[in-house]
């Protein structure tokens, strides 16, 4: 019933959708003056990942969500990726058979790779399969200033795989703080952290910051499950995380500075399921290196120019034994995980003043990619990628309530050829706290190594005695067309800023993975394929679905100075068109409905309180995971300040999922366990 009532509510939300657009485009006649931007951390702060360039989010050519410095801290999290809850439309899930996933208005699966995360500005999911290990990034939440979340496509900023958001984690600079600061959390299981922050004197040309923590966590227990009148247990999980990140700034001069940042990260974690002969208790490790070297030239007051390099690298290592038995036949085999990645990204930006009333923006990257895994490839040979790309935009002020964006990026690429990535945004501002964003444009996202080059064995010598995924045709890229329609506010009578948009997003050339059996599948199989059980399932990618997404979403962010703050984000979604889907899961990855609402309570004597409220509907998560049921999670953090006025010296009694644990990215499999922590920082 759910399902044949969806093509009615994706038509009623179209027809308000239109009423919406006609007037954006109407409204495009009016006059007014319009007020300078406020500068970063304002009453509207500045923001940097909608176009590459600062500006206020009433000119920014995409929709923005900002989760600052108090949202972090009031938050309770720990963990970077479970921010992320708290913009609109977003879904985080954690399991036990690998990273945590991430995804933006469904079609999210175990290697969710349709979000481009960045740190400062670095491009950091893997060149493995595209997508992000959280739990292995050389920074912690400690390290975190802000996060900027771009809601939707940005290939025109940022090319390929910038094709459902962007998001840009932008960690805390040297300047920002002094002195050095202990923090240790410590509570049920069997979680600890610890971290030293050690900061340059400052007050000179060079600041410098060195951050450095341990880590350990039990997020999922073992979890007895009862299938086809079976019993069985599903996986569980235990990490350990060491980390150091060191960031500096050199003014070497009045125009001229480098920057320079490190960041490393190791630990095992311990996975598996008891009596899963394919998947039994057993560690893996994990290593992650992250570099980036940058120069700044302020060349006039309105033009500078920067040059960065990027360097990423990743390595995995675990192996283990698997038995199987067919037919009255046992085979025993090893596997493993093992894999290394490398990333080496150059790129160059001038930004610049063309006229009274135009500003530009031209940059250039070359990009290189390398991977390696006998495992994941058949070979232990090194594969290479190379990409580059031409990246632009231009903003037209022709009235003083309007602006113009022209943005867009040419690239090549070893695995989706020549693309060509256009936006054009129409900015509206009726007075100087408010404007009317429309928007529309092209985004793609490159196959990725995997999908591109897979040939994942398990071999017992010489022998293939196993298939899980693997490439017989090459892929196409995926496209999807878009339109925009949002209004950005701020209403300070009220203390609140509203951000709210429309959208509609035609995807095509989906890429999906799909399942077959020995001697069924579309290729040819390898001669020294000997599968014990031939009906043993692998996997093979193609271009699947053509779609599209409709949508709504807001926020609402209210601030009373003495009392405290609400934030509220929702977002209703509905995937239509296509049927019948490569994968039935397609519609049905994205919920209805999602929310997040974050309360933050000031009281006397330096108290503090905060309660989050994260809900979604009934959704599935694709191609490893399943149905996740409508779940409502409470959290609640109460902190209590203290130590010289203006410290961030704090005790604080954390308790997440408040109603315990609960089902997630697979409702069968996985239950993540409820946290509650003690927190202490102290700083000198």
């Amino acid at each position: 019933m759910q399902e044949s009532n969806a093509p009615r509510r994706t038509r009623c939300l179209a027809s308000r959708t239109g009423p919406l657009l006609l007037l954006g485009l109407l409204a495009l006649d009016a006059r007014a003056e319009r007020g300078e931007a406020d500068p970063f951390f304002g009453e509207i702060p500045m923001v940097l990942t909608a176009s590459r360039l600062a500006q206020s989010p009433l000119d920014a050519p995409a929709p923005v969500t900002v989760i600052d410095r108090e949202m972090i801290v009031a938050s309770g999290f720990n963990e970077i990726h479970d921010l992320l809850r708290l913009a609109p439309g977003f879904l985080v899930a954690d399991h036990p058979d690998g990273p945590p996933a991430v995804a933006s208005h469904g079609l999210g699966d175990a290697n969710a790779r349709r979000i481009k995360v960045m740190v400062d500005g670095r491009t950091i999911n893997s060149p493995l399969w595209g997508n992000v290990i959280w739990d292995n990034l050389p920074l912690r939440v400690d390290d975190v200033e802000r996060i900027e979340v771009v809601r939707g496509p940005n290939g025109a900023a940022y090319g390929v795989n910038a094709f459902q958001g962007v998001v840009n984690i932008i960690t805390r600079a040297p300047s920002t703080e002094s002195g050095r600061s202990v923090v240790v959390r410590a509570g049920r299981n069997r979680f600890y952290e610890v971290g030293v922050r050690l900061n340059g004197e400052g007050g000179g040309p060079f600041d410098w910051r060195l951050h450095a923590s341990r880590r350990e966590l039990t997020p999922f227990e073992p979890h007895y499950r009862v299938v086809n009148q079976e019993g069985e247990w599903g996986s569980a999980e235990s990490t350990t995380r060491n980390a150091i990140n060191f960031n500096s700034v050199l003014q070497i001069s009045a125009l001229d500075e480098l920057s320079f940042v490190i960041g490393v990260s190791e630990g095992a974690s311990k996975r598996g399921a008891k009596g899963d002969d394919d998947y039994p208790p057993h560690a893996e490790d994990d290593r992650a290196l992250h570099l980036q070297a940058g120069w700044r030239r302020q060349v006039d007051a309105e033009s500078v120019l920067s040059l960065q390099y990027f360097h990423q690298g990743e390595r995995a290592a675990g192996s283990w034994m698997v038995s199987q038995t067919y037919d009255k036949r046992t085979a025993s085999f090893p596997t493993s995980r093992a894999s290394e990645a490398r990333r080496h990204d150059l790129e160059l930006q001038y930004d610049t003043r063309l006229g009274r009333r135009l500003t530009g923006m031209l940059g250039i990257g070359v990009r290189s990619e390398h991977a390696r895994s006998t495992h994941l490839f058949g070979t232990g040979q090194w594969l290479d990628s190379t990409h580059g790309q031409v990246f632009g935009s231009v903003t037209w002020n022709p009235l003083a309530p309007l602006k113009i964006d022209l943005g867009g990026t040419l690239e090549h690429h070893d695995y989706s050829g020549r693309l060509f990535s256009p936006r054009i945004a129409i900015n509206y501002a009726p007075d100087a706290d408010s404007a009317l964003r429309l928007s529309t444009g092209t985004a793609y996202r490159a196959p990725s190594l995997m999908e591109s080059r897979a040939f994942q064995t398990d071999r017992e010598g010489d022998t293939i005695r196993r298939i899980g995924f693997r490439v017989f045709d090459p892929l196409q890229s995926e496209r999807m067309r878009f339109v925009d329609l949002g209004y950005v506010a701020q209403l300070r009578p009220l203390g609140v800023h509203f951000d709210a948009r429309v959208f509609r997003e035609h995807y095509r050339r989906f890429i999906d993975d799909k399942a077959c059996v020995f001697g069924e599948c579309p290729g040819v199989e390898p001669a020294d394929y000997v599968p014990i059980d031939p009906d043993k399932k692998s996997f093979y990618f193609l271009n699947a679905n053509d779609f599209r997404m409709t949508g709504a979403e807001f926020t609402v962010d209210w601030r009373k100075p003495g009392w405290g703050r609400a934030i509220l984000s929702q977002a209703f979604i509905e995937i239509d068109r296509g049927e019948p889907y490569s994968d039935k899961d397609i519609p049905r990855s994205a919920p209805h409905s999602t929310t997040a609402l974050l309360l933050i309570k000031d009281f006397p004597g330096r108290w503090q309180a905060s309660l989050g409220y994260y809900h979604n509907g009934l959704y599935y998560w694709m191609n490893g995971g399943d149905i996740v049921p409508r779940t409502d999670r409470f959290d609640l953090r109460i902190a209590r300040r203290f130590g010289p006025p203006g410290s961030d010296n704090e005790v604080s009694l954390t308790a997440l999922s408040l109603k315990g644990r609960y089902a997630d990215f697979h409702a069968d499999k996985f239950r993540r366990e409820p946290d509650l922590y003690l927190g202490v920082r102290i700083g000198w």
